[in-house]
């Protein structure tokens, strides 16, 4: 497209399609230090549309870099001749919609998250924007826990491009589980099968953060905000992340994203849980208190080393239909220990290929999201190739509460006491003693007392005495870009 003279926001300027690039030039004979040429790239527009109420414009909305990692739309208007305005319009409309964005969504909304105001955060600034980019969204406000994971076990998913979770870390967790677990269904993978290699999911999940602590989104873009949050969606860029699951009594529990903590950790959550009605500072003020009665558990962990070689099936994708858009008349809304047998590094005792530690700790962790130290802070990192399991062994309260706190404010040697002990590892089991079970008339082992495991913020109850942990590499897809913006 050449160059075209055209009244911008007021100022006389020279514009032009370069590519997938929108350049704007001011014409002014005044020199000056700042550049008065400006740039925007045709994925950063959100829409755009011809009016001609007193003249013929080109009315643009883009997304723009705001403050502090966080994105807002901007409205531009080209005042120009009839024709130049509905050929610039025409082409960047041809390009919008060949991007590779949303253009439906299945919405669910956890309307008691957080301070539970979901309902009104999606009315008043996720709504707008969905309709501003012409996306399509059935919404589901939820009023149960698991409904997610039973309206996705029937759900037609070739009617979607993508699934939102408003609310928490929670709500997200049960999206992803729900899709998995079809997925699974579908492809005839026996879930409950800790040797079975999941079938990867090719449907993005978004997460607008409305609930208590939102950790994974603040992973994802750095902010927690809302607005940037939703137009990441939007976009529709998205990277691939880890999964795991987790396993128990011969059955998969759940899929996890984010973490999976047995023990000190567990207890915090289950006692978190209790106290609801605090709202978010539950989590400032109950977690102390657990600390206080922390107790050491003897487990044996049993696992499978970062660089094992496994014989596995390649990962399977399922391929759905896509709409590439909907017609304008369709968009809106559907309201619907010190003691361990041997430190980090020694060989260990291999047990058909694993190889196994054992003593008295705290607690035995691992997140999903792993952390990589940068410049003094941990940094995020969605698709490693290994899990990072630590154990807690018998340490000073004031040691101990310093370890966590490094690792609650992300900051790098949380795992660098000598209390702590880790491995890398692809698989994993943590058994607990004998002394901490006893026999059935059935011969059943089952546990004298409760422990809890914390799996993305639920705390799930411990009903035998072992369980599993797999990773299943780039098995979920997220909307967001890791690295810049937008």
């Amino acid at each position: 497209m050449t160059m075209s003279e055209a009244i911008v926001n007021g100022s006389k300027c020279s514009v032009k399609l370069v590519g997938e690039k929108l350049v704007i030039e001011e014409n002014s004979h005044v020199k000056s230090s700042a550049s008065s040429k400006r740039e925007i790239e045709v994925k950063h527009i959100l829409s755009v549309q011809y009016t001609c109420d007193k003249c013929p414009c080109v009315r643009l909305n883009h997304v723009a870099i705001h403050t502090n990692k966080r994105l807002r739309v901007q409205q531009l208007d080209i005042r120009s001749d009839e024709h130049t305005c509905k050929t610039l319009e025409e082409k960047i409309a041809n390009l919008l919609n060949d991007l590779p964005r949303p253009r439906r969504l299945l919405v669910f909304i956890n309307p008691k998250s957080g301070h539970r105001k979901s309902v009104k955060i999606y009315r008043t600034k996720v709504r707008p924007l969905f309709k501003l980019a012409g996306i399509y969204t059935e919404i589901v406000e939820t009023t149960r826990v698991g409904q997610p994971i039973d309206l996705l076990a029937k759900y037609d998913l070739s009617l979607i491009h993508g699934i939102v979770s408003i609310g928490g870390d929670g709500m997200f967790s049960e999206c992803v589980n729900g899709l998995l677990r079809r997925l699974q269904a579908d492809s005839k993978v026996d879930a409950d099968d800790a040797n079975a290699d999941i079938t990867p999911s090719n449907i993005p999940i978004g997460i607008i953060p409305t609930g208590s602590g939102n950790y994974l989104m603040n992973y994802i873009h750095g902010t927690k905000d809302v607005e940037t949050a939703t137009l990441k969606i939007i976009l529709g860029d998205h990277h691939m992340s880890n999964v795991v699951s987790l396993h128990e009594g011969q059955r998969l529990t759940r899929y996890a994203s984010l973490l999976v903590e047995f023990g000190l950790i567990g207890d915090m959550m289950h006692d978190c849980e209790k106290f609801r009605w605090m709202g978010p500072c539950r989590y400032s003020v109950i977690p102390m208190k657990s600390l206080a009665k922390r107790k050491v558990v003897d487990v044996k962990l049993e696992y499978l080393p970062e660089d094992a070689k496994a014989v596995s099936s390649p990962p399977r994708r399922r391929a759905y239909s896509r709409q590439k858009s909907l017609p304008a008349s369709q968009i809106g809304d559907i309201p619907r220990s010190r003691l361990f047998s041997n430190p980090e590094g020694s060989v260990g005792k291999k047990i058909n290929g694993w190889k196994q530690m054992e003593g008295s700790v705290y607690g035995v962790d691992s997140y999903v999201v792993t952390q990589r130290e940068k410049q003094g802070a941990l940094v995020p990192r969605f698709a490693d190739d290994a899990l990072t399991v630590w154990m807690t062994d018998k340490c000073g309260l004031s040691d101990h509460v310093e370890q966590l706190s490094r690792l609650q404010n992300a900051k790098s040697g949380f795992l660098n006491f000598d209390f702590v002990r880790k491995v890398r590892t692809t698989r994993y089991r943590v058994k607990l003693s004998s002394a901490a079970a006893t026999l059935d008339s059935d011969g059943k082992r089952h546990l004298k007392k409760k422990f809890y495991i914390n799996a993305d913020g639920e705390a799930i109850k411990l009903d035998t005495p072992e369980f599993e942990v797999k990773l299943h590499h780039e098995a979920m897809p997220i909307y967001g870009k890791i690295d810049g913006l937008p």
